[in-house]
């Protein structure tokens, strides 16, 4: 009798080790990324996309009346215009038509503009001798720059801020006790948001945003260049603003470094290594792929960890990348326009409040899934002399009144209280004894000179 052999079979192959830095979210939704290499490598595979609305939204729909769904398509409708919210292709076709605004000759044109919106910044804060840098410096400085490239008012900026907020909401809506209340809200907004965007577009400077788009300048419809202004408004205050208030922690903490610009610029790059606006970044697998024998599925989610990633090491697939402002396909538009505003400012600082300096020893900072920034940032400096020649331009400019001895009149006297203030001079509410600009530029001097 003769022995049959069963035909060897090979064992399973073991899985492969998951790749250091690379550790999984709850219940196989994704990956958590901390390496430098794995994070170029992944935020630069085509394979990898955002988050579209789509899904979310058909799912929201099933958890509300008929009636309401109107409302949520045309949510949806406006949302998957959004650079930020859309596929590879089409976001490189936005990405495009909007890069102008944020090349090296854009930065340029603007740098002014960049430059006076930083001057009268800090010479309102110095004026005050300090104060909270966060809500005085780095937020309004932010709001007016991004007003400026897009082609809003400040107020409208932030009008627009706060209704795109409560828009994309709507996208948590399900997980809501009451999801309908929220797609109403969300849907009010966006009618609100459209009619701002209307009425400030025929008004806008030529060379912003809006401004090309009422030109016909801008190669794209309507609805796509509507929804993609919102979202730099969106995109540029906290992060903006975040990135100031972690720089100044650095900048105006370390001695003698505000007066030396290779020094503001290394704390700089320090700053958003370490303290990233951005916390994370996330991307979702669009098509399965393997990396170092690691399986990544359809449908996860990659969220890189920016400050770890940030941090460097010897490996040379990295080098000394800088993920702050993303990655790859998606990475921000406004990283050159970004750094251009942190530098005017600091410099402003440098010339109009040189000796500005943090108040107190520890930063409180924000509790937030996504920013990371200071809280509250006190910073105490010394009010600037008054300078005769500036505060007389300034005078005569408002005032539109070359006359130096020419009494002011009662609203005259009010425009000058205003213009003194903005340059550093605070006028006592009993005072009434200059009545024409050179006596009020005399009295400056004398107080504050």
């Amino acid at each position: 009798m003769s022995r049959t052999h069963s035909p060897e079979t090979a064992a399973p192959a073991a899985p492969a080790a998951t790749p250091e830095g690379l550790s999984p979210l709850p219940n196989g939704l994704g990956w958590v990324v901390s390496s430098r290499s794995l994070t170029v490598r992944l935020l630069g595979d085509h394979r990898l996309g955002v988050l579209e609305p789509q899904p979310v939204m058909a799912h929201l729909v099933t958890k509300l009346p008929d009636e309401l769904h109107p409302q949520v398509d045309e949510i949806a409708a406006f949302a998957e215009r959004v650079m930020l919210q859309t596929g590879p292709a089409r976001h490189q076709v936005l990405r495009r038509a909007f890069g102008g605004f944020f090349d090296a000759d854009a930065i340029e044109a603007l740098t002014p503009e960049l430059r006076r919106g930083a001057e009268d910044t800090v010479r309102r804060f110095a004026a005050s001798g300090g104060g909270e840098f966060m809500t005085a410096v780095a937020f309004p400085y932010a709001v007016r720059v991004g007003a400026r490239l897009i082609g809003f008012t400040d107020d409208d900026y932030r009008r627009l801020h706060k209704l795109s907020q409560q828009v994309a909401l709507v996208a948590y809506a399900a997980r809501l006790d009451d999801p309908a209340e929220a797609v109403r809200a969300g849907h009010a907004a966006l009618v609100r948001v459209r009619e701002i965007v209307a009425a400030a577009r025929a008004a806008a400077p030529p060379a912003s945003v809006l401004g090309a788009w009422h030109a016909g300048t801008l190669d794209l419809s309507d609805e796509d260049i509507e929804a993609n202004a919102v979202m730099l408004v969106q995109a540029s205050l906290e992060t903006v603003s975040g990135m100031l208030g972690n720089a100044a922690v650095r900048i105006l903490g370390t001695p003698g470094a505000l007066a030396d610009a290779a020094s503001r610029e290394s704390l700089l790059d320090e700053a958003l290594r370490a303290e990233p606006p951005l916390k994370t970044l996330e991307r979702v697998v669009r098509e399965p792929f393997q990396l170092d024998g690691h399986e990544f599925r359809s449908g996860q989610v990659i969220s890189v960890r920016v400050a770890d990633a940030n941090r460097l090491d010897d490996d040379p697939v990295a080098g000394r990348a800088l993920f702050s402002f993303g990655w790859g396909a998606y990475r921000c538009l406004g990283a050159r326009l970004a750094r251009h505003q942190a530098r005017e400012l600091f410099q402003a600082l440098h010339h109009l409040a040189p000796d500005a300096a943090p108040a107190d020893a520890e930063i409180e900072r924000v509790r937030h899934i996504r920013f990371d920034m200071p809280r509250r940032l006190r910073v105490v400096c010394s009010p600037p002399a008054a300078d005769g020649a500036s505060l007389t331009r300034a005078l005569t400019d408002a005032l539109e009144e070359e006359d130096l001895d020419r009494p002011l009149t009662s609203l005259e006297r009010e425009v000058t209280y205003v213009v003194l203030k903005e340059n550093g001079v605070l006028v006592p509410e009993d005072l009434r004894g200059p009545t024409t600009i050179r006596e009020w530029v005399t009295w400056a001097l004398s107080e504050h000179g």
